[in-house]
């Protein structure tokens, strides 16, 4: 499973440039006093979920399938509602990606996994996210690396499956700040959508606009309010939110913003209560002296009561 993303399609390049990535922006030295008390307030426990060394033990054997082009292993490994995009912003269901795997163009000589977290999100889903380091090639190029690696699973029977992966390469802002962003390969010919749920789209989407808005504005409040308590996140430099209080303080960064739309929605629920939205993010403004650039993002929702929040983030530069 590792990788996935990446090895689909060989899509994302080595050298990825990312800006401000609203709302997913890189942790900045931001210091906001209330951040950190308005995250721990009233902080319900976390839910019961897979150990991180069952779920890392997972990723290791999806990797060894992916590395051997065994889609066969995948096709007992991948929720029935798996969905993923790729850097084209493409969607690729189940089906899919299991054909994909097996037609993969990388080989690997070596690779290695660490600094794996987990993330609760309900009885029944569970967040995993990681570091990979590998050496080989696709297609003929260099891998990315190393790469923040990160799933979704999901309990179905007595088995956790995978129902998403991304990965974002891991970039330097500082060395990256004066080079521009190369634009994506060529997209290969569109798999078919995965169904989803326009009822369920349509929530989830103003939702998110909800939480840009609140970007946009600096309001701390709101945006407090559309992030879980026990939520992490991958922002477009591959970096790693771990806490709320670390997304909170990433997104009070400083910026100037006179736009936002969110365009190429897709929603499905994977589980009672948990749904997941992808979609492109884009926005006009600036975080300090660096443009703002659009993304593919995702966002792993729960419902809380009577309202829904964001759980996991992870965007990558569009």
């Amino acid at each position: 499973m590792n990788r996935l993303k990446a090895f689909i399609l060989a899509a994302i390049a080595a050298g990825l440039l990312s800006a401000c990535a609203p709302p997913n922006p890189p942790a900045t030295n931001t210091t906001n006093a209330n951040i950190n008390a308005n995250a721990n307030a009233n902080r319900a426990a976390a839910p019961a979920a897979p150990s991180k060394e069952a779920l890392a033990s997972l990723e290791k054997q999806a990797f060894e399938a992916w590395k051997n082009k065994d889609g066969k292993f995948f096709d007992g490994f991948l929720a029935s509602n798996f969905m993923m995009m790729d850097d084209n912003g493409q969607h690729f269901d189940k089906a899919a990606a299991v054909k994909a795997i097996g037609e993969n163009p990388c080989e690997v000589k070596s690779y290695s996994m660490s600094d794996e977290q987990v993330t609760p999100v309900s009885a029944d889903v569970a967040v995993i996210t990681m570091k990979i380091t590998a050496d080989g090639t696709c297609g003929g190029k260099p891998m990315p690396n190393p790469v923040t690696s990160s799933s979704v699973y999901i309990k179905q029977g007595s088995d956790w499956k995978a129902v998403f992966h991304s990965e974002v390469p891991i970039v330097d802002p500082k060395a990256m700040a004066d080079k521009k962003m190369p634009a994506p390969p060529p997209a290969a010919k569109a798999p078919a959508a995965p169904a989803g749920n326009a009822d369920m789209t349509a929530k989830l989407l103003a939702r998110e606009k909800e939480g840009w808005d609140a970007w946009k504005n600096h309001d701390q409040a709101k945006l407090t309010d559309f992030v879980a308590d026990t939520a992490s996140g991958v922002g477009m430099m591959g970096e790693r939110m771990n806490t709320k209080a670390d997304i909170l303080k990433a997104w009070m960064e400083p910026c100037t913003v006179d736009n936002v739309v969110l365009s190429n929605e897709h929603a499905v629920e994977i589980a009672p209560g948990v749904a997941m939205l992808m979609y492109k993010g884009t926005a006009t403004g600036k975080c300090g002296d660096m443009e703002v650039k659009p993304e593919w993002a995702t966002t792993l929702y729960k419902q809380n009561g009577d309202k829904w929040q964001g759980v996991f983030f992870v965007a990558s530069p569009a």
